[in-house]
């Protein structure tokens, strides 16, 4: 005979959340051109990101004047999220 093997299921509900403790990593920004050339490639030069939304946003009008017909830009965010465990229901 053997011996009779036993689960427990624990139910728990989580929670995603912007990270907004102390400890979180910054929420950083940046631009991408999103220009094409002739041969349909994209320009895809990029911004460095940064925590000030209004560096990248300098970045795009230097980019402008250095390539005048380069007018679409894509806005990358990237912001912390984690994950809250509830309790068990």
């Amino acid at each position: 005979m053997t011996a009779a093997t036993r689960r427990r299921f624990a139910f728990v509900d989580w929670t995603l959340r912007p990270d907004q403790d102390d400890d979180a990593p910054p929420t950083t920004y940046a631009f991408r051109c999103l220009t094409l050339a002739e041969d349909d490639t994209e320009c895809a030069a990029m911004s460095p990101a940064s925590e000030d939304p209004t560096e990248p946003q300098t970045w795009a009008f230097d980019h402008m004047r250095e390539y005048p017909g380069h007018t679409g830009y894509a806005e990358l965010i990237e912001r912390p999220w984690v994950m809250w465990r509830g309790r068990p229901s």
